[in-house]
């Protein structure tokens, strides 16, 4: 897995993998911000497999309708960037005495860590990783960790490669909204923000300084969860804000709530009044909001391109 910063030239296909299908958008930065086109389709029976854990594992015939109507609707389509659910994967702070100074050797210590922190987990997985801010000048080093089924991702590669289209990022949906909208969020919201994102099977709460999180929450997301669990989950995690991490206060939350027929019931343990993502934000095209409103993945599509130079 690619740590979600995607390179200078980032191509404008972007794949989004569902538990049920792949959402393709091809998304226009210029003139104006939104979707030059987007697709989505259902995994023929019988293409997709199970890993250890129960992500599933990929093949070219799961995918291969969607990047076939792709290539002949944009006229080409050699790389792309691909997104799949919070849920796949486990994203979390890991805090640290110090640090080796190898990259390897990071990494050797993460997947140590990550290890005793979740024992249940066996398979092999693959780690990504970046430097968080500091909890005060005494703080302990902390990483931001995002982790993912090793078989999996290389399923996901591989069936993309034999089709002829290289994957120039991969990465779970969370990481990819917060590192691609953070440029216009941090810049709207003045001051430290809140990031709220709920998605089939999971709930994540980002809160950001600088463009940079300080703060990284997820949790399993139940299908019939109780509307006063989340609003203590987000109470719990705003505590922690602001007495461990010695947090200023929120001037922002923004919501992106894509788990179809629920509500997300945690505006009234929020400091200040959801802002829900749209296309105003991003001053998008008239059809933005229709388009995710519909598929709401494909916020995610549009920040793994637009947020990027």
């Amino acid at each position: 897995m690619k740590i979600p910063l995607l390179p200078p030239v980032v191509p404008p296909h972007v794949f989004c993998l569902m538990a049920d299908g792949v959402t393709w958008a091809n998304v226009r930065r210029d003139p104006v911000p939104g979707f030059v086109d987007s697709r989505h389709f259902a995994y023929p029976p019988n293409t997709l497999g199970s890993g250890p854990s129960g992500t599933p594992l990929f093949t070219r015939d799961a995918i291969a309708d969607a990047v076939e109507v792709a290539r002949k609707l944009s006229g080409g389509l050699s790389r792309a960037s691909v997104v799949f659910p919070d849920s796949w994967a486990r994203i979390l702070p890991i805090d640290f005495d110090t640090l080796p100074d190898s990259e390897e050797a990071v990494r050797e210590m993460v997947v140590w860590k990550l290890k005793k922190l979740l024992p249940g987990i066996s398979e092999d997985l693959s780690v990504v990783f970046d430097q968080m801010p500091k909890a005060g000048e005494e703080g302990e080093l902390r990483l931001l960790v995002a982790a993912a089924p090793s078989e999996m991702l290389r399923s996901i590669e591989q069936s993309f490669e034999s089709l002829g289209v290289r994957v120039g990022a991969l990465a779970p949906s969370s990481l990819v909204l917060f590192d691609g909208l953070s440029p216009v969020l941090g810049s709207l919201a003045g001051g430290d923000y809140g990031l709220l994102h709920r998605s089939p099977g999971s709930l994540v709460f980002v809160i950001a300084r600088d463009g940079n999180p300080v703060f990284f929450r997820q949790r399993p997301e139940e299908e019939g969860a109780e509307a006063e669990d989340q609003d203590q989950e987000v109470r719990l995690s705003l505590s922690y804000y602001l007495e461990k991490l010695h947090g200023a206060g929120l001037s922002a939350v923004y919501v992106h709530d894509a788990a179809p027929g629920r509500e997300l019931a945690s505006g009234s343990a929020l400091p200040v009044a959801q802002t829900r993502l749209s296309g105003a934000l991003f001053s998008a095209d008239r059809g933005f909001d229709e388009r995710v409103a519909a598929r709401p993945e494909l916020l995610s599509a549009f920040a793994a391109v637009n947020g990027k130079s």
